[in-house]
């Protein structure tokens, strides 16, 4: 029965780390998704300042972008094409398209951005290691 104990212990902390753990991740992942989310919503309604936002590097630099000459687009869709995750969950490489109309020549046209995203564990919040995208 003392030998019961001994293995018992041991192995329910290890089931608790590994549940920690786990949990962890979950909420990274969600955490995640509702940045490329949240991202993808401002980018639609034309809330370009929301979107800069997210646009931060690992060192803290935030890209310049010129903001302004966005009053001519419209972007009328926003769909993530491919998303992989590493291995250590604080890395994402996101490919979306964005449609979008150009008012100044009428036309719809189509970019893929292909974001690195990082989290900062600071501040628990996801951010892209990219310029802010040129609609042009």
């Amino acid at each position: 029965m003392k030998n019961l104990g001994f293995f018992l212990i041991p192995f329910s902390l290890m089931i608790l780390l590994v549940s920690c753990n786990s949990l962890k991740v979950r909420e990274q992942i969600t955490s995640l998704d509702d940045s490329i989310s949240n991202y993808n919503v401002a980018l639609r309604w034309g809330m370009y300042k929301d979107a800069y936002s997210y646009h931060y590097s690992p060192k803290g630099i935030q890209p310049p972008a010129k903001l302004d000459d966005l009053e001519q687009i419209s972007v009328t869709g926003v769909e993530v094409t491919e998303k992989k995750i590493s291995t250590e969950h604080n890395e994402a490489y996101i490919e979306t398209v964005v449609t979008y109309f150009l008012q100044t020549e009428r036309s719809i046209k189509k970019i893929k951005l292909n974001q690195r995203w990082w989290f900062n564990e600071e501040f628990k919040k996801w951010f892209i290691d990219n310029a802010f995208p040129e609609f042009n």
